[in-house]
């Protein structure tokens, strides 16, 4: 007996998708929630340029260009907290999205 991949469960609540099967958007077509699209995300900053850590340091201070190991100035060191805070925020974003849509489970 052959079973689509693709399918709408007995009852017609359910749309199943199982191994192998895809569900395809094509170009244009949107996936909605109550038949309304998730807002923009929070406008990107531009990319930074670093070097990596020999030991990541987590536990990060305001910054200062006075004395031990810092940036080469203080703005430096702020702007990349604010890409990090940017990326956070835009993380949470779009974490929240994929939970409304039930595509992720709350936590």
């Amino acid at each position: 007996m052959y079973q689509s991949k693709v399918y709408r469960k007995q009852g017609g609540e359910e749309f199943v998708v199982a191994s192998g099967g895809v569900l395809n958007i094509e170009t244009g077509g949107k996936v909605k929630a109550n038949g309304t699209q998730g807002a923009a995300l929070t406008a990107q900053l531009t990319s930074i340029t670093h070097t990596a850590p020999q030991t990541a340091g987590y536990a990060i201070q305001d910054l200062t260009n006075t004395g031990g190991y810092g940036f080469a100035s203080k703005d430096e060191g702020n702007t990349v907290l604010s890409v990090i805070k940017n990326l956070q925020v835009r993380l949470a974003e779009v974490e929240a999205r994929l939970e409304a849509l039930g595509m992720v489970a709350t936590n």
